[in-house]
């Protein structure tokens, strides 16, 4: 009897999948019928969050003509690809391998070869940071300015060490000024030259320079397109359509019903007594052939509604999402993933929170976050961010500003479209008011502050909790922020009765 190798290396051949897919004109929903499995399944496969399985394989290959192995031997190849690119760079003009001498390298050796890329990708990320740091430094106003102020500062000393040289016939106490003004415009120098050295290391609080991460890649993306994504609002419209526009209290209902007769997703609401079955903790989407949507029965309505309008936007509206994401310029698979998941939540909220109908309520109740939460069946931040998505063209919404804190400060999302500059790093200082919401659990907190430009701005912030994984287990609490320029306060039913006159802080070198 043949052993069988239970152990076998799992093969993730999404990339190769979604090429495939495209390069024959394919939706996700039309690819999935053919070899008969759930669209659900294949977006899994595609994103490489399920291993491509024999079976899976084989239904590919023969539906799609495609030869034995093509779609399990693409590592290699990527590898081999990466590698080529690698020594194209200037760097190795002299030193390029032999193509066939490579090949054999990356068959013999993958393991280093992806060491190897590791490595050069880090190099060039590296050297691509000093570029731009350059960039930034000598387009930072507080570097010319400092530039011009050193020079004029060298000049004086230079002109007073002249003095003390030419000048031989100088009495004690004129030799003895000018040599205590040459002390003394020496220290201003030192300090300055020491300001102008925190600048480049990013200390100063006049001037940073950013560090480019996959989350910072993809919230410059956000504010770079206003919050607000055309194509996706579309998007969501002609889903709500489909669903017949449900009231927001008929949205769970409209929305499990298309998982499952659209999609083949069903949705099972899972008791706290069957949570251990749970293999994410609080929702699951499993199945190969027309798959389950597993959600706690101790989630809000709001996350029931959202996590299933997030599935659909992954599933049904694959297409539409990775179109947006192949105009926007990202540098890594995890950046691109963040992204995805991004746009996802994005299309969510427009389904739960419809443009239009959002915007009008929006104005008509002041801006009362309670009301409209109640109305949309929404949760406080959800509604807090929709908000921040209202930039259509001669239909905007109040630009808004959006902060997301923890208890020390850290923030963990940032947008702003009302002109306040929000720190990109580092601790939220106090002086902002968002971290006061803490010391009330539950309770809106107003805030009113005056930034160094002597604009003055007005907020709200109130205390969030996201479930723990578990039941019963601790969840983590944040503290939501939403606010705008005073001028647009009047829209906002908070700020009645605010002295904007008398703000409650004032921002310095923020």
């Amino acid at each position: 009897m043949k052993a069988v190798n239970i152990m076998a290396r799992q093969v993730f051949a999404g990339r190769k999948i979604r090429h495939l897919r495209s390069q024959i004109g394919l939706t996700q929903l039309a690819m999935a019928k053919k070899i008969d499995i759930s669209a659900a399944y294949l977006n899994l496969v595609e994103h490489n969050q399920r291993p491509l399985s024999r079976k899976l394989q084989k239904k590919l290959e023969e539906a799609f003509n495609v030869k034995e192995g093509e779609l399990t031997g693409g590592e290699e190849a990527r590898l081999l690809s990466a590698m080529n690119e690698l020594f194209a760079d200037p760097l190795f003009e002299r030193s390029r391998p032999d193509t066939t001498v490579l090949g054999d390298f990356v068959a013999m050796h993958p393991e280093i070869s992806r060491a190897l890329l590791k490595l050069y990708r880090a190099f060039r990320n590296a050297r691509e940071d000093t570029l731009k740091a350059r960039e930034s430094i000598s387009a930072d106003p507080y570097f010319t300015e400092t530039s011009h102020q050193l020079l004029t500062q060298l000049t004086s000393i230079r002109s007073f060490a002249e003095i003390l040289q030419d000048n031989d016939d100088l009495s004690e106490h004129q030799r003895e000024r000018f040599t205590n003004v040459l002390v003394d415009e020496s220290q201003k120098l030192t300090s300055m030259v020491g300001e102008l050295f925190d600048f480049i290391n990013g200390e100063s609080k006049k001037g940073t320079l950013l560090s480019e991460t996959p989350t910072d890649e993809v919230v410059d993306m956000l504010s770079a397109n206003d919050h607000y994504f055309p194509v996706l609002e579309a998007a969501a419209e002609e889903l709500r359509g489909r669903l017949g526009e449900p009231k927001p209290y008929g949205l769970f209902d409209a929305l499990a019903k298309y998982l499952d007769q659209q999609l083949g997703i069903q949705v099972e609401i899972v008791p706290v007594s069957s949570q251990g079955t749970l293999q994410r903790g609080m929702w699951e989407l499993e199945g190969e052939d027309g798959g389950t949507l597993r959600l706690m029965e101790t989630l809000a309505t709001s996350s029931l509604n959202f996590r299933m309008a997030r599935i659909i936007a992954e599933v049904a509206y694959a297409d539409v999402l990775e179109k947006v994401l192949a105009d926007v310029p990202l540098s890594s698979d995890e950046a691109q993933s963040l992204c995805l998941k991004a746009l996802g939540s994005y299309f969510a909220g427009a389904v739960m929170m419809p443009y239009s109908v959002f915007r009008i309520a929006a104005y008509d109740l002041r801006h009362d976050i309670d009301l409209l939460r109640r109305r949309f069946r929404a949760g406080f931040e959800q509604v807090c961010h929709r908000l921040t998505t209202l930039q259509k063209p001669e239909e905007e919404g109040v630009p808004f500003h959006f902060i997301r804190v923890d208890l020390a400060g850290q923030i963990s999302k940032r947008f702003s479209a009302s002109g306040l500059r929000i720190p990109r790093y580092g601790v939220l200082s106090p002086d902002w008011g968002v971290q006061d919401a803490f010391l009330k659990p539950g309770r809106i907190n107003l805030h009113s502050l005056r930034d160094e430009d002597q604009s003055v701005y007005f907020s709200i912030s109130k205390t969030v909790t996201k479930p723990g994984v578990m039941v019963g287990q601790a969840g983590n609490t944040y503290a939501v922020s939403l606010g705008c320029e005073a001028s647009f306060a009047r829209h906002v039913v908070y700020a009645d009765g605010v002295d904007f006159s008398h703000p409650d802080s004032v921002l310095v070198g923020n």
